[in-house]
């Protein structure tokens, strides 16, 4: 494999599918708060994101992720599908494939299905044909699940530089934390791409997160560097709504 789709993928795997933190099922723009009241707007479109997110619904939903990381400007690796989260542990299916950027000779795709207690994947040929289910317990695969609501609270914890405004994200209104997560930051809400980034000497990297007026994050972006190489995640969520049933495969 060409060692910059290497490194996309090493990334993808490595640190992008992420939980949103705190939400709520539905497709409201603004649902009611825990407290039962609702986070109210500025008229320039603004709100307090701190309160938002204080105050989101933990009740379990799911959403629509698509997950785009880049190597470089070039976009290498789409990753799909639906998730649930605020459960004990977030469930749902993925399908991961390089773009049409990547030589075919270097293309892949793998579906993933994540259960409470167990990662099951399988790769998919040129030619459709899937291969056997690997099963792994939770923690040990590539396809683990950080919260990306926590990724927020940093940006939050890095105080007013990190509070870039109001902006529309896929015509939802929503606020924009932008900033640099260190290393010792990451260490008690990523262990894994703590990790990863002592492995390979990176100290910090730019992270952008958007939340929306319900609490939840619906775009996710970062920015670093993997064995020398640039890298970028973009991750989005949408659809939300109710739990799906998520099974083993047969």
């Amino acid at each position: 494999m060409h060692r910059s789709v290497a490194v996309a993928v090493g990334v993808a795997t490595a640190a992008l599918l992420v939980g949103c933190g705190s939400g709520s099922a539905g497709e409201a723009p603004a649902p009611p708060s825990k407290s039962g009241t609702s986070v109210s707007s500025g008229a320039d479109g603004s709100f307090d994101v701190e309160a938002a997110l204080e105050n989101a619904d933990p009740a379990p939903y799911s959403a629509e992720v698509r997950t785009e990381t880049y190597a470089g400007s070039t976009l290498t690796v789409v990753m799909t599908g639906r998730m649930n989260f605020n459960a004990s542990s977030p469930t749902g299916r993925l399908t991961a494939a390089a773009s049409d950027s990547v030589p075919k000779d270097q293309a892949f795709e793998a579906e993933t299905i994540l259960l409470e207690d167990a990662t099951n994947t399988r790769t998919v040929g040129g030619d459709g044909a899937a291969g056997e289910w690997r099963r792994t317990g939770r923690g040990s695969s590539g396809a683990e699940v950080a919260d990306y609501g926590a990724y927020a609270q940093l940006l939050l914890d890095l105080g007013p530089k990190a509070r870039k405004g109001p902006e529309e994200v896929n015509g939802i209104r929503t606020y924009r934390l932008s900033g640099e997560v260190t290393q010792d930051r990451l260490r008690t809400v990523d262990r894994r791409l703590y990790d990863r980034m002592r492995a390979t000497g990176t100290k910090e990297f730019a992270c952008e997160v958007w939340v929306d007026e319900a609490g939840r994050v619906v775009r996710f972006e970062q920015r670093l560097e993997v064995s020398g190489d640039a890298a970028r995640n973009v991750v989005t969520l949408k659809g939300f709504r109710g739990p799906v049933t998520v099974s083993a495969p047969e």
